[in-house]
């Protein structure tokens, strides 16, 4: 409708009309107005949705609310603009002031808004020197003496301007950028009614009646409105245009961990979860450090994807091998609310796999050996070793690189080891536990292959040996004793020699002299020394061996 009154008002501005045809620009400007009233009652109830939307939620519509405030300030001034330029132009030309005009007691009525009680309709020289001056072709941008500007020139400047900011709030939709570009975008020659060229100033206010550059100023408040009205309600819809949509709701709860130790708290993430069961993600997962690519058919390099229920729930399973802590990465791809794609969310899944915990305590022999290392497997089911820190109360334990212990103790009758470990950034006692001690049995000599349990020796067995050996039969640990002295006695009837060594190999005098034995000779092996592992020297049993 306003496309079709413009029409009619440039024709009209082509005729030299009469002031009775001029009385046709009443109706026309009358419909502008009214049309601008029904803008303002539009973008009132525009407003206050908006604004509601805000309260209830600033930060979803905080970004388009702002600028929703500033089109209105925008836009407000530049309609105030428009009207002091009726204003002023019909205030000259029917010899008012100001506050007269845009008061109701000049006429009764708002003259600004209805041209009915301009008695001058057909003056044209006013609004020429208000609003272009004398050269059509060299349009004035100066303040009028009064200290305000009434200029076409810088009307058309604050116009474009306008046009700026409102297409670049109306990006994204191409209409709306071609309605606004169409409205605010004016070019640099015009043709009038004759053909001839002349800009934009000249052809609307220059030697025009004054009822049509009214009704032209009306047209173009409407159009300030009605962009208006446009782009606040694209910022409006663009809000929730951008958000996603959801069909179901559910409670999820995520617990920190399952395994709780006592005297610890349980904890876990409850909260309200959505899904579209009409627009499943795609879920990928990954070992950590992998490259996911976004396009599903490229998935490769140990990434798979994980298939979705009818829930909208990944059904993640990963089987659980290798001991030690496993990280993997993932990728949530979900198409976006508009213009296609997708957008794509990370995640990383963290936990650690540990062998099945058999614990059987042999309550009687629960013992640490003196002057030794004692191997100590310390564990708390639920707690990762590097949680773990354990001390002796009378000794040393240094954890190993296999996350085991080596105790030493050197005295004393008893130890206790106790235990503490981090959970949530809190040490916690994990506990005691009590060890004897005691100290490592003492060796048995061997030489010739013979124990102190052996009673005879052939004489090829006694010229074969080498030296003497200490072992720990039937215990534990692995433990060398190695021999310090010893000594070789040779019995013949009443005649006894005896022979010492100063290592634990044979002299070259004792190996002569268990050349020359002989059957019924006795052979003693005494005075036995052997350095211990912790750093004593031990005496041990002697053996006697009669040749036969």
């Amino acid at each position: 409708m306003i496309g079709m009154m413009y029409l009619v008002l440039t024709a009209l501005l082509a005729l030299n009309v009469s002031k009775e045809i001029l009385d046709a620009f009443i109706t026309i400007n009358n419909g502008l107005e009214t049309t601008k009233v029904a803008f303002d009652g539009k973008l009132e109830g525009q407003y206050a949705g908006f604004q509601a939307a805000y309260n209830e939620n600033k930060v979803k519509y905080g970004k388009a609310w702002e600028q929703a405030q500033a089109l209105r300030i925008t836009a407000d001034e530049l309609v105030k603009h428009i009207d002091l330029i009726k204003a002023k132009t019909i205030a000259v030309t029917e010899g008012k002031t100001m506050e007269e005009v845009l008061g109701k007691n000049a006429f009764g009525h708002d003259t600004v808004l209805n041209l009915t009680f301009v008695n001058s309709k057909d003056n044209y020289d006013v609004n020429t020197n208000i609003m272009v001056g004398a050269e059509p072709d060299t349009p004035l941008v100066t303040d009028h003496e009064d200290g305000n500007n009434y200029r076409a020139a810088v009307l058309k400047q604050k116009l474009v301007a306008y046009g700026v900011q409102v297409k670049e709030m109306a990006k994204g939709n191409p209409g709306l950028e071609a309605t606004i570009d169409s409205l605010f975008t004016y070019p640099e020659v015009y043709k009038d009614a004759s053909g001839t060229n002349t800009n934009w100033e000249s052809l609307n206010f220059y030697h025009v009646p004054i009822a049509a550059t009214t009704a032209i100023l009306s047209k173009l408040q409407s159009d300030v409105r009605n962009a208006q009205a446009d782009v606040l309600g694209f910022l409006f819809s663009g809000v929730d245009a951008k958000s996603y949509k959801f069909t179901e709701l559910q409670a999820i709860v995520v617990p920190q961990k399952t395994y709780v130790l006592e005297g610890d708290s349980f904890r876990a993430d409850v909260f309200l979860a959505a899904y579209d069961n009409t627009n499943l993600p795609e879920i990928v997962l990954a070992p950590l450090g992998t490259k996911i690519p976004e396009g599903a058919e490229e998935i490769g390099s140990g990434a798979k994807i994980i298939p979705i229920g009818a829930d909208g729930f990944g059904k993640l399973r990963l089987p659980a091998q290798g001991v030690g802590e496993k990280s993997w990465e993932g990728l949530i791809k979900f198409r976006k609310p508009e213009g296609g794609g997708y957008n794509t969310y990370t995640y990383n899944i963290e936990y650690e796999v540990a062998r099945p915990s058999l614990v059987v305590s042999p309550t009687k022999m629960n013992v640490l050996y003196r002057g030794i290392e004692n191997p100590v497997a310390i564990s708390v089911p639920g707690v990762p070793q590097q949680a773990l820190t354990a001390t002796l109360s009378n000794g040393t334990l240094t954890k190993q690189a296999d996350g085991s212990y080596i105790a030493k103790v050197n005295s004393g009758s008893e130890a206790i080891v106790s235990v503490t470990a981090e959970i949530n950034g809190v040490r916690k006692s994990m506990g005691t536990f009590p060890f004897r001690l005691k100290s490592v049995p003492d060796p048995v000599a061997k030489f010739a292959g013979k124990y102190s349990t052996d009673n005879t020796a052939k004489p090829a067995e006694l010229t074969a040996a080498l030296g003497l050996i200490a072992e720990l039969k039937d215990f534990v640990f692995d433990l060398s004793y190695p021999i310090k002295s010893f000594d070789i006695t040779l019995i013949r009837g009443a005649d006894v020699k005896t022979l010492q060594s100063s290592s634990n190999k044979i002299t070259p005098d004792q190996s002569e002299m268990l050349r020359q034995v002989r059957r019924n000779d006795v052979i003693s092996i005494e005075n036995i020394r052997a350095n211990a592992p912790d750093g004593t020297v031990r005496k041990l049993g002697g053996i006697n061996l009669r040749v036969i």
